[in-house]
């Protein structure tokens, strides 16, 4: 196998270890709670603290990688969540618990990162779409690991951490041996623009100046927002204010879940067949068009075909925008625009669904729906202004 077969190869372990940990707090939230006496809405601090260790690294991945390297940075970053995952096995307190949540963010924010920036400047496009399927494998996987353990060794949450713990750390290794492929100079760029690349890396201020970066930026912030608050609120305004019952609604809302995942493989095939600016732009399209339809629902067969529309046509706007990076902001400002993003993203995801719910508690669930139609078609108009100030 060569070399970049190697690397590619790593790189979805790298995307399905990645998503292992994401869904485990679902499964174990009940007997970690209980052990701790906690409220059960705590959970949100768990996440939350998780999300600031993420935006810290992940903001920070360009001047990261410029200093150690793709490899180091991706052998110590795995080693960070590991270390977080076995502190929850150790844990004897919440306090403590929520701690080590920030060291788990602070490394799955610097793998995610700089997983990415490596592969949107030496893979193609259909790769990055089935490296992001991967990671859905990754959060597929890691309930399952969960629930095998709590069934198998008497309801022990601890355990279920300290397999996936395990995972981590194995995958840290596997980072530590290849680390030296990550650096080689066999694989210099495909896509990025390499006239400027003696004038040597930029720094964060420079590349938050640039105006396609900042555009960017706002993309993938209201990008998250979509994808994460419509599988978060569906539910509640299929059930709450159209009369669907309990049991279509949930599988709508997996309908949804599962959309986005399918067809991250399906259009792994066919974003080399199509300019890949015009398919995200007929996924936007998509996408405001689903939320239109879920938004103005005449029947509940309305929201079903919104929910299954949106989730297909989001499934390659987050990896084929990150791919197009380095061709949009050019080889010197891409790595720090990628860290950027994924910070954006995960604000993103953190805030607009709060801030829809908001909006729905004031005003009724109807406006909370609206309020993503909104989101979706100003997603709309950033991407037809990044597309035409983009290098």
């Amino acid at each position: 196998m060569r070399t970049s077969g190697v690397l590619l190869f790593i790189a979805y372990l790298g995307f399905i270890s990645l998503g292992l940990p994401d869904a485990a707090h679902g499964i174990n939230w009940p007997f970690v709670r209980a052990e701790f006496s906690v409220p059960m809405g705590w959970l949100g601090l768990v996440i939350a603290a998780g999300g600031v260790g993420y935006l810290m690294s992940s903001f920070s991945v360009g001047y990261l990688i410029n200093r150690f390297g793709v490899g180091w940075l991706l052998v110590v970053s795995s080693v960070l969540v590991s270390c977080g995952l076995f502190g929850f096995y150790f844990s004897v307190s919440f306090v403590i618990f929520v701690l080590f949540s920030v060291v788990i963010g602070m490394g799955s924010g610097a793998i995610d990162a700089g997983l990415n920036a490596y592969a949107a400047e030496h893979f193609s496009t259909r790769h990055m779409n089935w490296l992001h399927a991967a990671f859905g494998v990754g959060a597929t996987a890691g309930p399952i690991i969960a629930t095998t353990v709590l069934v198998s060794f008497s309801q022990n949450w601890r355990l279920g951490y300290a397999v996936l713990a395990a995972i981590l750390f194995v995958m840290a290794l596997v980072f530590l041996f290849s680390r030296h492929l990550w650096e080689s100079d066999k694989h210099a760029p495909k896509k990025a623009d390499m006239s400027d690349e003696n004038l040597g890396p930029v720094t964060q201020l420079q590349a938050l100046k640039h105006p396609v970066i900042r555009f960017q930026i706002a993309f993938f912030f209201l990008y998250s927002g979509v994808e994460v608050g419509v599988g978060q609120w569906a539910f509640t305004v299929m059930t709450e204010s159209r009369g669907i019952s309990l049991a279509s609604a949930g599988t709508w809302v997996a309908v949804y879940w599962g959309a986005l995942a399918f067809g991250r493989a399906i259009f792994g095939f066919l974003v080399e067949r199509f300019p890949v600016d015009q398919l995200l732009r007929l996924c936007l399209l998509g996408v405001a068009l689903g939320t239109l339809l879920f938004t103005f629902s005449m029947t509940p067969y309305t929201s079903y075909l919104g929910l299954a529309l949106m989730g297909f046509c989001a499934a390659p706007i987050f990896p084929c925008m990150i791919s197009q990076t380095a061709t949009r902001v050019g080889r010197r400002y891409s790595v720090h625009a990628i860290g950027f993003q994924m910070s954006a993203a995960v604000t993103g995801a953190m805030t607009l669904p709060f801030l829809s719910g908001l909006i729905g508690g004031e005003f009724g669930l109807t406006s909370l729906s609206v309020s993503f139609l909104v989101y979706a078609l100003v997603l709309l108009g950033l991407f037809q202004i990044i597309v035409k100030r983009a290098v």
